[in-house]
């Protein structure tokens, strides 16, 4: 599980490298803001093309051999970014890291869906988001370190090295030795066959509010902290690339802190009173950038965001209470599937509208999603665990424990 935990923190940190560069890349390689944008959208048609067979895979393989081919095809991806003399290279480049993000988040949630109890599911996948939002905000501090000791290309020549090394760990064999089992085989599957009811399954209308969490959350993440957040950065207050990822690493160790809190609350209160108050605090966060002129409104933009980053958790919970074990990576490549819609709809809408309307205007496009689909979410899902069915969530438990004495998830 620790070893899951810090690959998934160790890919999404390399793969982020990207995010303080933007303004450097687009100043060497004469990109517009829009331009810019497409990087994200390159990268989330990358994770895109991979979600669908990565929860497949995620069934079939073991979560080490996942994980490890990620790494190395984001060291690639890496290399291909630091040598690229065009933005068409920087395009294919952000596809590979697209690639390499969508086989290492399917595998990770599918993963920690199934290695707890299902009254312990939702800090277990709050552990998970915490790795990979972790990994997403300190890449971009490391980033722009590493820029300022050279140029953008250093650091992506660093993220490289650091990747490789990364898929060499994951990949060496383990002295324990013993079978490998498939990410998408473990406790879940017991309960399944043992002693604990079937939920519901998914209704379509549920099942359509539940998608747009993701989508709604990704097209944040995507027009927000990867792309507006630090152009507004560089061209309203003349920061650097070091300044702009320092900044986003505060906003890491604030994802930490929310995701921690999303857990526990999804988990001894219930899960929809985590899910709508995260989702609208996340729109409270994205307003504060309509404040201009200040770069504390920036900055506390920043820390709000990433405090209520813990939606994406909470609705991957909420399907794990649903899935239980019925091809758990395929459900979670579908949900993902959806939310990189998301991820390549924000920034290039977002980018569009900063180009032609303004910073406001891009703003509340994205806060009035948030706000709408926390609405949805309020009215439209049915909350799949509270306090009060923690007897059923025992018996979950119970049965987890013996498949896991079984045979859990390889990590």
């Amino acid at each position: 599980m620790v070893l899951v935990g810090a690959a998934v923190f160790g890919i999404s940190m390399v793969a982020f490298f990207r995010v303080p560069l933007l303004p450097s890349i687009g100043r060497e390689l004469s990109m517009t803001a829009a331009d810019l944008g497409l990087i994200t959208t390159a990268f989330a048609v990358g994770r895109l093309a991979t979600d669908i067979p990565a929860g497949w895979l995620a069934d079939a393989r073991s979560a080490r051999w996942m994980l490890g081919a990620a790494a190395a095809l984001l060291a690639v991806g890496s290399l291909v970014l630091a040598a690229a003399p065009t933005a068409t290279v920087v395009y294919l480049a952000a596809f590979l890291l697209g690639v390499s993000s969508a086989a290492t988040n399917t595998t990770g949630s599918a993963y920690f869906a199934q290695v707890a109890p299902a009254q312990q599911r939702g800090r277990s996948l709050a552990g998970f988001s915490a790795a990979l939002l972790g990994g997403q905000a300190v890449g971009p501090t490391l980033g722009g370190l590493f820029a300022a000791l050279g140029t953008w290309r250093t650091a992506q020549v660093a993220g490289a090295v650091l990747a490789g090394m990364l898929a060499a760990t994951i990949l060496m064999p383990s002295r324990a030795g013993g079978r490998r089992v498939p990410a998408g085989t473990g406790p879940s599957r017991g309960i399944i066959a043992g002693t604990g009811p079937a939920p519901p399954r998914l209704g379509a209308r549920e099942r359509a509010i539940l998608y747009l969490v993701p989508f709604a959350m990704f097209f944040t993440l995507g027009s927000m902290p990867e792309t507006l957040v630090p152009i507004i950065g560089a061209d309203a207050f003349n920061l650097s690339a070091a300044s702009i990822g320092l900044a986003l690493g505060v906003g890491g160790v604030c994802r930490l802190a929310g995701a921690a809190i999303g857990g526990v609350v999804a988990d001894r209160v219930s899960r929809k009173a985590a899910l709508v108050p995260g989702l609208l605090l996340q729109a409270v966060g994205v307003a504060l950038l309509a404040l201009r002129g200040s770069v504390w409104a920036w900055l506390s933009a920043i820390v709000v965001m990433s405090l209520a980053s813990f939606g994406i958790s909470v609705a991957n919970t909420m399907l794990g209470d649903r899935s239980m074990g019925r091809g758990m990576g395929r459900q979670f490549g579908a949900f993902r599937f959806v939310g990189d819609v998301g991820l390549i709809a924000g920034p290039a809408s977002a980018a569009v509208v900063f180009e032609r309307f303004g910073q406001t205007p891009a703003v509340l496009l994205v806060a009035g999603l948030l706000v709408a689909t926390a609405v949805a979410a309020a009215y439209g899902l049915t909350d799949t665990h509270t306090v009060s069915q923690s007897p059923v969530a025992g018996a979950d438990g119970q049965a987890a424990g013996r498949s896991a004495a079984d045979g859990g998830p390889s990590g």
